[in-house]
């Protein structure tokens, strides 16, 4: 059972990604399937809570099969080419423009994610907000087959619950992923962010090769899976992980929306927003950034139709979860002070403890420092022809308002420096598939992968 509800998760999301476009490469829309499939699922499980249809499997894997067949229809019914263009994807991969360089980082970056997700399977969740939140509630819906009216959100049985910062409004997407598997009999809860992170490494592959070639794609892709946070927390089964995969993703198909201007780009980006915002509540940062940055250029494109779609995939999560906090009664007490002030030394504590991580290479690695000397060697492009600016825009201005939002909170249940120490390393993760993608995407660098795989090419000639 729990098998064929992976199958089906992964199938929605596919199918979901061949109806936004056909012309998405086969290795995008595997590596999309699974995070999508599981923001989709976690929506209709959402849903199916609201009108009291208990959380067992038999609504679950038939709520699935049901939209799933829907979008079928969509797509194979209403799209003449989508079936021959799903064929002619599959055929055009060959291996024929393999070259030495890639088959070597690719074949490291299977064994490296061989070892991590055995790792992420063999050890049980051990962080504090798994045990004290996303991995108990997961466990106890799946037990009590509901989300709204679970036991330890009672108020008669959990005096706290409805404190400051309580996990009673937690972003649903990984508790009830976890209560999902669990649901469908599965041993643990481990499934969920070993299959998001294998599912991720091919989806930022096929959107870094989209944009700088096979080679330099999996020399990226290499290089950020080394980052050591990246190994220590996706092999953990940290919870940041799987709003990295959201977050880190809606703003690369952002990018290649602006390089490339094909509109299923843009729809892609606007529903990994939703997906990140379903993850955690400070993803909400990366929604504003995108949105924003799309809004400024729909002025000036004069193209609105486009946004207003992106923006719908992008919000609709973010309504369906505040309506569902709202009518069940899920609250806690406020945290973010709700008006302007002005605190310099608070300012300049977040400031230098934000700027000390970026520098912190015990946790980072290379990752910002490659994509400095990136940046520096691509200025000239970045300056005469705004060679990946809205990537650049998008990670500063997520970076300021989440300063912002720190800025703004009272911290009247833990100190600053403790909610620092946790809290912004876990926003700075997101940060490394994107980096790592600038650093060899952008024109500079991208352009001279592409010349090695055209050497190597010949070389095979």
């Amino acid at each position: 059972m729990l098998y064929f509800g992976l199958f089906l998760t992964i199938a929605l999301g596919f199918v979901f990604v061949h109806c936004l476009s056909v012309k998405f490469t086969l290795i995008e829309k595997a590596g999309l399937s699974f995070p999508l499939g599981m923001a989709f699922t976690c929506l209709l499980m959402l849903l199916l809570d609201q009108v009291n249809i208990p959380l067992t499997p038999m609504p679950l894997l038939t709520s699935q099969a049901l939209l799933l067949a829907g979008l079928i229809f969509v797509v194979y019914f209403c799209r003449k080419d989508a079936w021959s263009s799903l064929l002619e994807s599959v055929s055009r991969s060959s291996l024929k423009d393999i070259n030495p360089v890639w088959l070597l980082f690719i074949l490291a970056v299977v064994y490296m994610e061989y070892m991590n997700f055995s790792k992420c399977m063999y050890f049980p969740p051990s962080d504090r907000d798994s045990l004290t939140a996303f991995e108990t509630i997961g466990y106890i819906a799946a037990r009590e087959h509901t989300f709204k009216g679970l036991s330890i959100f009672d108020e008669s049985y959990m005096p706290h619950i409805h404190g400051t910062a309580s996990s009673i409004v937690y972003a649903p997407l990984v508790q009830l992923s976890y209560a999902y598997v669990y649901t469908l009999e599965a041993e643990t809860s481990k499934i969920i962010p070993a299959l998001m992170y294998l599912f991720f490494l091919a989806a930022f592959y096929g959107a870094a090769a989209r944009a700088a070639g096979k080679t330099g794609a999996a020399v990226a892709t290499f290089f950020m899976l080394l980052t050591p946070e990246m190994l220590a927390w996706s092999s953990l089964s940290m919870t940041n992980v799987i709003h990295a995969v959201f977050a880190s993703l809606s703003v690369i198909y952002m990018s290649l929306w602006f390089q490339t201007r094909e509109k299923k780009d843009l729809l892609l980006c606007g529903s990994l927003l939703g997906g990140n915002i379903l993850s955690r509540n400070e993803g909400i940062v990366f929604t504003a950034a995108v949105l924003l940055l799309l809004f400024i250029d729909t002025l000036r494109s004069k193209r609105y139709w486009g946004f207003a779609q992106a923006a719908l995939w992008a919000l609709v999560p973010l309504v369906v979860w505040t309506l569902y906090t709202k009518m069940n009664g899920l609250y806690a007490e406020g945290i973010v002070v709700k008006h302007l002030f002005w605190d310099a030394e608070k300012a300049g504590t977040i400031a230098s403890y934000m700027w000390g991580l970026y520098n912190f290479t015990q946790y980072y690695g290379w990752s910002f420092i490659v994509f400095l000397i990136a940046f520096l060697a691509n200025l000239w492009f970045l300056i005469r022809k705004k060679d990946s600016l809205y990537l650049l825009l998008a990670i500063g201005l997520s970076s300021l308002f989440y300063m912002l939002i720190l800025y703004q909170i009272d911290y009247k249940w833990d100190s600053m420096h403790n909610v620092l120490s946790y809290s912004a390393k876990r926003f700075l993760f997101c940060f490394i598939p994107m980096v790592w993608y600038f650093a060899f995407t952008n024109h500079t660098v991208s352009a001279l992968f592409r010349r090695l795989e055209g050497f190597l090419l010949l070389r095979r000639q």
